[in-house]
């Protein structure tokens, strides 16, 4: 049973936190100096916290150190209301920044002890005194991917103030008084946060966010006893202490649990930001954040819209051949595929809602399926490349064992024993070649279906001695170029219609998609047009869907009409027809002879 003591943020709380032991922090948190956090950011991935005792080289702007809450107030203005905790109580209220100012310099503060936290200064004259760190602003989504009214994407070139609905949390004021406590928590939507302390001390007691540890911290937000029950013990000998001090800056990763205590009066600047490095961490966090039904003032703002300019934005960066740019990080691809299934999902929940212009942008270059069916083509490519290069690097035999010399794709396939006529073909082992040109004239197999797996599919190839196996070339007159096509990168999420350049949601064949494929494409089903009046109406008979394909493809019923009809009917389209009633009953009485 888990040990029951006094609340959070109350003095005995206090008291037994100082006494507790912990972790090193030297054990988890990297030292680094300004000028090689960006590297170092890049090198690991973004994966443990950093602290930058000094900001040289960090291109980072505040305020000096003479700096006061009154210069706060000052710059806010001493109206603005901001939201205050109350420590011992662990709630928060509303007050206005005089009021604050007032409590936080008189000499008795009764038993108050009182924390602001939720200060967000963009708007304000203070803003353009604090700036953030350089790599932070280089990682954060919301400067590389959130459009200007014009459509542009924003960044240091496009004026703040030009922007809309853009999320604002890349700069906050945090003034806390001695003694200030606050819980252990994850920063919203798995955000990422950088602190300097102008001046005055922190101390972080960090939890890492393995996936262990995120079901213990997800049990205790739901639990009932989580303001009387240190989440630590939940974690024996996880939770590292980290004491940041004035000058002090440090950048937490994703997803990391923390809980900050403050001995003294501190005042702080800091803030948060979405990347990539961390997509599957970000979107973990968001959906916990649905499970445990957070307010949505507590959420990131604009945070699955902002995702799909990610994408979007990813896409319009590496589109195009292989052979003409560097290939993304692997943990980039990794990111992206969970991003693509992610997209997936909340398109389907939020697809016909009230509130879907709240969650998918309305001005993206592309329409969300189509985005999506070109997102996931793009991750598969880059996916396979980064495979077949990891197997290289683990011992792959590459394209000397009976691949074709210089190019082209071999692909080892192991058959399972047959059942009744069935037969499984099971991708096995995939080999990579130094290059792929994606405008080749033969088709290899690398440029198809990665994950087909039927027999059905593999008469699609032909086998030549010492080639492996290579693509038939596409029949001009069929078909072919319209072929369906799944990429594995994303578990089939997205279907592909092969060859149609102009990607319109039109051309995209339904009744050849899994299940999983067709949540958000639309049925000739769902379309108004076949339901006429009745919105409930589906087809049941073999007229009603021969109706729906006329609906579909008029010219290509049309003509399959007047080849394929009884005689009695085509006849009227080619025939003379009899004018006089003499004729008429000739016609009827057999008199007359077809012409076909």
């Amino acid at each position: 049973a888990n040990v029951m003591g006094p609340r959070a943020g109350t003095k005995e709380f206090i008291e037994g936190l100082k006494k507790r032991k912990f972790a090193k922090c030297q054990d988890v948190v990297v030292t680094a100096k300004g000028h090689e956090l960006a590297d170092l950011i890049d090198k690991t991935s973004f994966r443990q916290p950093f602290l930058v005792p000094s900001p040289e080289g960090l291109d980072l702007v505040v305020p000096p150190g003479s700096f006061t809450i009154r210069d706060v107030v000052d710059s806010v203005g001493k109206d603005r209301l901001v939201d205050v905790i109350d420590v011992q109580e662990q709630h928060d209220f509303k007050m206005s920044m005089a009021d604050f100012f007032n409590w936080f310099y008189q000499e008795d503060r009764g038993n108050k002890i009182y924390n602001v936290l939720s200060l967000e200064i963009s708007e304000t004259r203070l803003s353009s005194t604090v700036v953030p760190p350089k790599p932070v602003r280089d990682l954060s989504l919301v400067n590389r991917c959130w459009p200007d009214e014009s459509g542009h994407l924003s960044g240091e070139d496009c004026p703040e103030d030009d922007t809309r609905n853009k999320p604002e949390v890349l700069k906050f004021c945090l003034m806390s008084a001695g003694h200030s406590y606050t819980d252990f928590h994850i920063d919203f939507g798995g955000s990422s946060v950088w602190y300097h302390i102008l001046w005055g001390e922190k101390i972080f007691y960090l939890i890492p966010p393995s996936d262990v540890n995120l079901d213990r911290y997800e049990s205790w937000m739901e639990s009932p006893d989580n303001l009387t029950e240190f989440l630590g013990d939940r974690c024996p000998g996880q939770v590292y202490q980290l004491r940041v001090t004035t000058g002090n800056t440090i950048v937490l990763p994703s997803g990391w649990i923390h809980a900050v205590y403050t001995p003294m009066d501190s005042l702080v600047f800091g803030g948060n930001f979405l990347h990539l490095h961390s997509v599957e961490m970000q979107i973990r966090i968001h959906e916990m954040e649905q499970r445990l039904a957070t307010e949505r003032r507590f959420q990131f703002p604009m945070f699955e819209k902002l995702h799909w300019y990610a994408a979007q934005l990813f896409l319009e960066q590496y589109q195009g051949d292989l052979d003409d740019q560097a290939l993304p990080e692997f943990s980039h691809v990794e990111s992206m595929r969970y991003l693509v299934q992610a997209l997936a999902r909340w398109y389907d929940k939020r697809r016909g809602s009230p509130y879907q212009a709240e969650y998918v942008p309305d001005n993206l270059t592309l329409p969300p399926r189509v985005l999506l069916r070109d997102f996931d083509r793009l991750i598969g490519q880059f996916y396979r490349v980064h495979c077949r290069r990891r197997g290289d690097s683990a011992g792959g035999k590459g394209a000397g064992n009976g691949g074709p010399k210089g190019g082209g794709i071999k692909l080892k396939i192991k058959r399972q024993p047959e059942s009744k006529g069935s037969r499984k073909i099971v991708k096995h082992v995939i080999e990579q070649v130094d290059s792929i040109t994606a405008s080749s004239p033969k088709r290899n197999f690398d440029q198809r279906d990665s994950s087909a797996t039927s027999s059905k599919q593999l008469h699609k190839y032909k086998k030549k001695p010492g080639k492996g196996l290579t693509a038939k070339k596409p029949n001009e007159s069929s078909t072919a170029g319209k072929r369906r096509k799944t990429l594995s990168s994303s578990n089939n999420l997205v279907g592909i219609n092969e060859g149609d350049s102009s990607a319109s949601d039109e051309g995209i064949d339904v009744a050849k998609c899994t299940e999983d494929e067709q949540f958000y494409y639309p049925t000739v089903e769902d379309s108004d047009e076949a339901r006429g009046s009745d919105k409930n109406w589906k087809p049941k008979s073999h007229s009603d869907k021969a109706k729906l394909r006329e609906m579909r493809h008029p010219e290509q019923q049309q003509k399959q009409y007047a080849t394929t009809k009884p005689k009695s009917v085509a006849s009227s389209h080619h025939n003379h027809q009899p004018s006089t009633a003499k004729q008429r009953l000739g016609k009827k009485l057999g008199l007359f002879k077809s012409s076909r």
